[in-house]
């Protein structure tokens, strides 16, 4: 068998060089084939000579004008997220802001994007004007966030304009729901030749959240209800900054804020109904535990531990009909004081176990949205 031998001096040359060549083939019958245009095999008998051509600089596509910056943010949901099991319908709708960096020199940080907003949109994250990598291979740092803070779009997330770094300014509303989960990511060091200049982001969870249930001390009988009115939260910051470079909470407010779930916030089947018979209540909270609120509250985590209060209202109607109106109600407003540190991106399980004139607290975390691993009880 016939074998084509290229002289090793001419390929360690061509493979030293940082000039780019087209391997020339030139075929017995006149043809001549370019590699790698093309891939295909020819029978060497064929082959009359083999030569590389230098590219020139012109015949090079600039990257400036044919890799545009494109996006890709994966899923939210990861098992250092959330469950899969629990994609809110409130975070199936995302748009995101970008800030985009990269070095002219040593000293000189060139900006390329400022909460640049991206959405997603007939199945890929678009937006406009399209920016496009510089032709040297330099490095780029993408910062991202959701939800998308633009002029007049959010009234709890801003960009601070005045800030060196990408920084955000966070108020929580009350009650601070799936809607107001803040989401961050970054790409780091990234170029253009990385997925074809496709910028790969996965989100995280700036924010802590609760979940808060209730369960009954006791089993109650046919004649009782147990329903609950409100539930309050006082000594968790409600304004803060978090800076998307260094990823981390600053200027968080000193001053308390109490933070009221009740009416359409509760869940239906525990929501008190008001002075009626206990026939004419909810089913109420039972010895098996129940959710209190329609969705989880999210929070703005602490600096460390703080004195945390949790006050819950609730009533214990019983019917009786020696009385005159046929019932009777217990109020009961009962707080649980607590020292405690609250963690982005951790859950909390708040659990309340209801006696008819006392209330124990439980409260449980985890690094994962979804799975407790650690209980406290106060």
């Amino acid at each position: 068998m016939k074998k084509l031998v290229i002289p090793l001096l001419l390929l360690a040359s061509v493979a030293a060089s940082a000039q780019s060549y087209k391997m020339i083939i030139n075929v017995n019958n006149g043809m001549e084939m370019g590699f790698p245009d093309n891939k295909i095999s020819i029978p060497v008998d064929n082959i009359r000579d083999v030569s590389f051509e230098e590219i020139s600089d012109d015949t090079i596509p600039s990257p400036d004008h044919d890799t545009p910056i494109s996006f890709l943010f994966k899923d939210y949901i990861s098992p250092s997220t959330r469950s899969r099991s629990k994609k809110s319908p409130a975070l199936t709708n995302r748009r995101y802001g970008v800030f985009a960096y990269y070095k002219d020199n040593e000293t000189d940080t060139i900006k390329v994007m400022h909460n640049q907003e991206v959405e997603f949109a007939n199945g890929s994250w678009v937006y406009a004007p399209i920016k496009y990598w510089r032709r040297e291979n330099v490095d780029y740092s993408f910062f991202a966030y959701s939800p998308y803070a633009g002029i007049g779009t959010s009234e709890f997330l801003h960009v601070n304009n005045n800030s060196e770094e990408p920084m955000l300014e966070y108020t929580s509303v009350n009650p601070m729901n799936d809607e107001g989960d803040l989401l961050y990511g970054s790409q780091l060091n990234t170029t253009r030749l990385i997925n074809n200049g496709c910028v790969s982001i996965e989100s995280k969870h700036a924010l802590a959240r609760f979940n808060f249930k209730a369960v009954a001390a006791n089993e109650l009988d046919s004649n009782t209800k147990m329903t609950i009115q409100s539930v309050k939260i006082n000594g968790v910051p409600y304004k803060g900054s978090f800076n998307l470079y260094r990823q981390q909470w600053t200027n968080l407010s000193p001053d308390s804020h109490t933070y009221t779930i009740e009416g359409d916030n509760l869940m239906a089947d525990i929501r008190d109904a008001g002075d009626i018979s206990a026939a004419n209540q909810p089913e109420g909270v039972t010895s098996n535990p129940k959710t209190i609120t329609v969705s989880p509250s999210l929070f703005i985590p602490t600096d460390g531990v703080k004195d945390i209060s949790f006050t819950i209202e609730y009533y214990v109607t019983t019917n009786d009909p020696a009385l005159a109106q046929g019932f009777v109600r217990i109020p009961n407003v009962i707080a649980k004081n607590v020292s405690h540190s609250i963690q982005a991106g951790y859950s909390y399980d708040v659990k309340f176990i209801l006696g008819f004139t006392s209330v124990k607290l439980e409260i449980s975390s985890s690094s994962l949205w979804d799975d407790a691993d650690t209980v406290i009880s106060f």
